[in-house]
């Protein structure tokens, strides 16, 4: 699980619970300072955009629709692995998601194709 002290972007870097009714975002740059160091931030190519896409429907947790943005970040604690994803939307990064191993799940993605080809 996440640690609350590891991962308090969540409530920094948007200012309310994970899944609210409207999206909030801040900016990038906010997302990323208070991720703080060790914390490993990765972007996803637009195949692998689609895949967590997918999974954000299957999720019984999150609300009905597609995920906020256009884009994502992955965002991996480097001692524990435990991670969130930021939807991003241009210069702006929205409703963190919280992910349990961050490190699995980008060793999975390393398997989809990368780029904006048009499937995996």
């Amino acid at each position: 699980m996440l640690k609350a002290a590891a991962f308090a972007l969540s409530l920094a870097a948007c200012g309310h619970p994970a899944y609210a009714d409207a999206p909030r975002c801040t900016s990038l740059e906010k997302a990323q300072k208070a991720a703080g160091k060790g914390t490993t931030i990765t972007a996803v190519s637009r195949a692998q955009f689609y895949v967590l896409t997918g999974m954000y429907l299957r999720d019984p947790q999150t609300p009905e629709g597609l995920p906020p943005g256009d884009g994502a970040l992955i965002l991996a604690r480097d001692d524990d692995g435990a991670g969130l994803i930021l939807w991003t939307r241009g210069s702006l990064a929205c409703d963190p998601w919280p992910i349990g191993d961050a490190k699995k799940l980008l060793k999975l993605l390393a398997e989809v194709k990368r780029g904006d080809g048009d499937g995996l």
